[in-house]
């Protein structure tokens, strides 16, 4: 039997969303999945040798302990998970990387939450649209969206 792969698009603020990426595809009877947790830093550029660094050397320490952070959350979340699972990191655009390693790792679905609040969400989606967004219309492959977690009041 072959393992198939679920492309997973986290960040620092909600690294729950592989958790519970995770909780639907056990949901659906996928056993033999790997989840592939990419985090991309819109704020860096792979060279040709494939290592991620910054645009801006200011930021480069800053960006480093966001991929600490990132990774830690990720542990923290997965670690009772009972499926395989990795982490990358990305460069650049979040929805050409997520798209990039589906290609790579053959991806049965990528999986993204639901787009920022904020006023950042706001500006975010009027210049450029949301992740979401351009997955669904760029992918051949199934793009699932988990909205955002709400507390109950």
């Amino acid at each position: 039997m072959t393992v198939r792969s679920v492309v997973v698009g986290v960040d620092h603020k909600n690294p729950e969303l592989a958790r519970r990426a995770a909780s639907l595809v056990q949901s659906l009877g996928g056993s033999l999945i790997e989840l592939v947790c990419v985090w991309v830093d819109e704020a860096a550029v792979s060279d040709s040798r494939g290592f991620t660094v910054s645009v801006d050397p200011d930021i480069a320490v800053s960006s480093d302990a966001y991929g600490a952070d990132v990774l830690a959350g990720l542990n923290r979340a997965m670690a009772d998970v009972g499926l395989p699972w990795c982490a990358r990191r990305g460069a650049g655009d979040p929805a050409a990387e997520l798209g990039r390693v589906a290609d790579e790792v053959g991806a049965a679905m990528i999986v993204v939450g639901a787009h920022r609040s904020g006023l950042r969400g706001w500006t975010t989606n009027l210049v450029s649209g949301t992740v979401a967004g351009r997955l669904i219309h760029n992918q051949s492959r199934p793009v699932v969206v988990l909205p955002e977690t709400t507390s109950a009041p």
